[in-house]
């Protein structure tokens, strides 16, 4: 049989477990909520049980917590995690600039999505083109590899250049890095980020290009939304 101790007080203040109560309810254990938790309100009005994923906040003493989303309070919240664990292309190399005019840029394909968020962006893992669907400023941080190992002596030195760039409205880049390297340079890593405001529908992807002959492996991105 459970053992209930309540202590009343003249002063309207209820004590559970303790004999002290230094609030108008004290309880001196664990609390189990099985449906809303209503905060505000008065004597003729239950008060507010928030919405889903919104989290409960002070408001200082004396006044009643409010609920609030993250968003709200300028957090970044993470919305895409994905790992590129292959090489692509899955034979032979992807022909380089060479210094020659032209379009040798490449996508930088994530084939392993860890988290995604479709409220937020949905992610095409054949195109590489990430599209908005929640507006917003989007903080966008790749990391790349390039692969260099297929290429013959003489065929390594050159240029790696990462994009972040918008595809549509208009072809926009929103960030880059470009190195050069020396011969017998097998492994290129570039590391870049982007704090950019995107609108519903626009899209963006990670794109590359190398002097010489190139194939792209290993890397990772993680892309966070903060509030407009």
């Amino acid at each position: 049989m459970a053992l209930f101790v309540m202590f009343v007080h003249l002063n309207a203040q209820i004590g559970i477990k303790t004999p002290t109560p230094q609030n108008t309810l004290h309880v001196n254990g664990s609390l189990q909520v099985v449906k809303d938790l209503n905060v505000g309100g008065d004597d003729k009005t239950k008060g507010n049980s928030g919405n889903k994923d919104e989290v409960l906040m002070s408001t200082g003493p004396g006044s009643a917590p409010v609920w609030k989303t993250i968003e709200s309070q300028n957090f970044l919240k993470v919305v895409y995690v994905g790992n590129k664990t292959d090489i692509s292309p899955a034979s032979g190399s992807y022909t380089g600039s060479h210094n020659n005019s032209g379009s040798f840029v490449q996508p930088y394909i994530f084939n392993v999505t860890n988290k995604i968020d479709s409220s937020y962006f949905t992610y095409s893992q054949t195109t590489g083109i990430f599209t908005v669907v929640k507006a917003g400023f989007y903080n966008i941080v790749p990391y790349v590899t390039y692969n260099l190992s297929l290429n013959p002596d003489g065929q390594t030195a050159g240029t790696a250049i990462t994009y972040i760039q918008k595809v549509s409205p208009t072809n926009t880049t929103l960030a880059s890095s470009s190195t050069g390297h020396g011969e017998r340079t097998l492994t290129v890593y570039h590391n870049l980020s982007s704090i950019s405001f995107f609108n519903a529908g626009e899209t963006f992807k990670v794109q590359c290009v190398y002097t010489q002959d190139f194939r792209l492996s290993g890397g990772n991105i993680y892309i966070s939304y903060l509030t407009p």
